[in-house]
């Protein structure tokens, strides 16, 4: 269920260069996480230099007008070492399809519990049900 929001500076990015990214994040998402590919959900934003904010340098890391902030959140419960191929994945995936340098990929994931994600209907379709409980049993708190 990640929910990619891609955030990017007017005038830096057409039509066809975001259409790479957007692809570059989802094929990272397949390939790092294992999500099928109708697993697709995408925010795009493209901010005016008044909204879109960021200092030139931080951490030894040189960003340009081609900075890409991108918020991933998806439901919890992958390890650790999953996470950090799922950044790699990312970057490397973005940078080779846009050719940007690999300062200018800000990535930021967020977890959050599958009780707290509903994909339509209210429910929520990837909460943890206690084993041996029926399903039906939840489906008013689901």
């Amino acid at each position: 269920m990640p929910l990619a929001k891609i955030q990017v500076l007017e005038g830096q990015y057409d039509e066809a260069r975001l259409g790479k990214v957007s692809s570059a994040v989802q094929n990272g998402l397949i390939s790092a996480l294992g999500i099928p590919p109708e697993d697709f959900f995408q925010i795009i934003h493209i901010l005016p230099r008044s909204r879109f904010l960021h200092t030139p340098s931080f951490l030894g890391l040189n960003y340009s007008d081609d900075l890409i902030v991108l918020e991933v959140t998806f439901i919890s419960g992958r390890p650790k070492k999953k996470r950090l191929g799922l950044l790699r994945a990312l970057n490397d995936g973005v940078v080779s399809a846009v050719g940007i340098s690999p300062d200018d990929l800000l990535i930021i994931l967020y977890e959050t519990p599958g009780e707290n994600v509903s994909f339509g209907r209210g429910l929520a379709q990837r909460a943890r049900i206690p084993d041996g409980a029926p399903e039906a049993a939840y489906a008013d708190r689901a």
